[in-house]
This record gives structure tokens, C-alpha cells and sequence, in this order.
């Protein structure tokens, strides 16, 4: 049985769970996700695994509320029961030393991107890490990314964070002014397309997590297949990360259509409390 034992808002919009599970603790490897939905509820939302306590049987998830289905998740209350985990799913990212890493998330795939972190800074590595979203307000975790970073960067595209630029732009900068070894990219298909575009031309390795931040309805996952190096992998049950250098990108963002997800509800940063994660 799966019962949550803590309910902290880190900010109005964020909430973290503690919660013990029946599910072995051991399994959980940074990379992947579990699948998180209410027991009267056949759709089900895919969440990274923040943090892991053996002794307590407990995970740590954080849930960012961007729409009317996250919001029902932010809402269960600590001795909550009603609700399912199922996992973890997906192949973990490949962690290990590398020197100077760039680790970048977009959007929702911000909230992924922290354990990652986590592990790579316990690796040894120097990391440098690339916020970005639509708006500053659309930028999650700051306090809990920097704190785990040895320099971070806040891209908005609209300058509210004071200077307004591309994604791109930023990542060049960086590529400029440092030697990086190793690039963590999380967020939408055109995100990962965009970026892979310069490592690719910098050769540089790059792993890649496609982190839609959507529902998923009756455990179907074809929405997540991609084509790399000619063969079709369901990136959700093989790993939401794959090697960037290889997919076809132009089938994978007309697969998605999609721009990337914007958060619907206002995060406020500057009410964020420093709740260690």
C-alpha cells in the first residue's frame, strides 16, 4: 500500500509528497518515472523520482501544478491512501564523471532534470545548469537547481529575467566560454531537436530526456516513440533518455506537434521557501 506521509508547498503551484510505497525503493534509478494516478481515475501522470529513502520505504515527488489534472494530484493530504504508483519505468541516465556537464531544462522539464543533478553532483562533476521558459514565472525550482549547480543560468524568452534572447544564443555563450564534456537536455522534441543541433555540430555528448509533463491515458505510451538510427523505440518504457546524437528529429517534433507545455498556473518565485529536496 502506498500512503503519503508529507505534504510541503515549496510554492503555491509546487507541491512535494514524501510518500512510502510498497514498490521497492532500490529499483528507482535517476532517468526514470513512475506513474502516479488516483485509484477512481484511469489516467495516470508520469513523475521522476526526486528522492529515495531505503530505511523509511519512501520516494520523494514533486508535483507542479500546470492544469486541472496535476491540481487533483496537488490536493492529496498527507494519510492520503486513494491514489496508485506504478514503476519505475524507462532506462536511468547514464551518470558518471564526465568533467563539466551543461544540463539544461525547459520548461516542465525542469522538474526531471534536479535528480539528475543530484547524481552527477555526487559524481564529481562540475555542472552548469540552463533554466529557460516561456516567462520567469514559468521557471520552477530555482532555489533547489542552483543549489545543486555550480553556476545557473535563467533564460526566459520574453527578457523578464533582464535580458531577452533565444535558447540557442545562450547555449553557444556557454559553449564559448567553457569546455564542456557532457550535455543533459530534458523538455519538448523541439527543444531537444534545437540543442542537439549545436552539440552535434560542437560533438559533444548529449543524452536527452522527452519530458511532455502530460497525462497518460489507460497506460497507452505510443505518444513517446521515437526512430533512432532507423529503429523505433518507445522512449517511455525504454528510457524517456536516448543518445541525442541519432533520432530523426523532424519525424519526432511533427510527431508532437507541440510547442512546449507552458505552466497554466502562476509559479511565484519570489514566495518559494527553501525546503531542502
Amino acid at each position: 500500500m502506498n500512503k503519503i506521509l508529507s505534504k510541503i508547498y515549496i510554492s503555491e503551484d509546487l507541491v512535494k509528497f514524501e510518500i512510502r510505497t510498497s514498490m521497492p525503493v532500490n529499483d528507482f534509478k535517476s532517468g526514470q518515472y513512475i506513474i502516479l494516478k488516483l485509484e477512481q481515475n484511469k489516467v495516470g501522470y508520469p513523475l521522476p523520482v526526486i528522492k529515495t529513502n531505503v530505511e523509511k520505504e519512501t520516494i520523494i515527488l514533486i508535483i507542479s501544478v500546470t492544469d486541472d489534472y496535476t491540481r487533483s494530484l496537488a490536493n492529496l493530504n498527507a494519510g492520503s491512501t486513494n491514489f496508485e504508483l506504478f514503476g519505475p519505468f524507462g532506462c536511468p541516465a547514464q551518470i558518471k564523471n564526465y568533467g563539466t556537464v551543461l544540463c539544461i531544462g525547459r520548461g516542465s522539464g525542469i522538474l526531471p532534470l534536479l535528480p539528475i543533478l543530484k547524481r552527477l553532483r555526487e559524481s564529481g562533476n562540475q555542472i552548469i545548469s540552463v533554466l529557460s521558459a516561456s516567462s520567469k514565472m514559468e521557471i520552477i525550482l530555482q532555489n533547489e537547481i542552483n543549489a545543486a549547480s555550480d553556476e545557473m543560468i535563467i533564460q526566459p524568452d520574453d527578457g523578464s529575467s533582464g535580458e531577452k534572447g533565444n535558447l540557442g544564443q545562450v547555449i553557444k555563450q556557454v559553449f564559448k566560454n567553457n569546455r564542456v564534456n557532457h550535455v543533459f537536455v530534458i523538455g519538448s522534441a523541439k527543444t531537444i531537436k534545437e540543442i542537439c543541433t549545436l552539440t552535434t555540430k560542437y560533438s559533444i555528448q548529449t543524452q536527452a530526456i522527452l519530458y511532455m509533463g502530460k497525462p497518460i491515458q489507460n497506460g497507452v505510451h505510443g505518444i513517446y516513440r521515437v526512430t533512432i538510427l532507423g529503429n523505433t523505440k518507445s522512449v517511455c518504457v525504454d528510457g524517456f533518455n536516448f543518445n541525442a546524437w541519432y533520432p530523426n528529429f523532424d519525424e519526432m517534433v511533427h510527431r508532437f506537434k507541440e510547442t512546449d507545455l507552458k505552466i497554466q498556473g502562476q509559479v511565484s518565485v519570489s514566495n518559494q521557501i527553501n525546503v531542502p529536496v
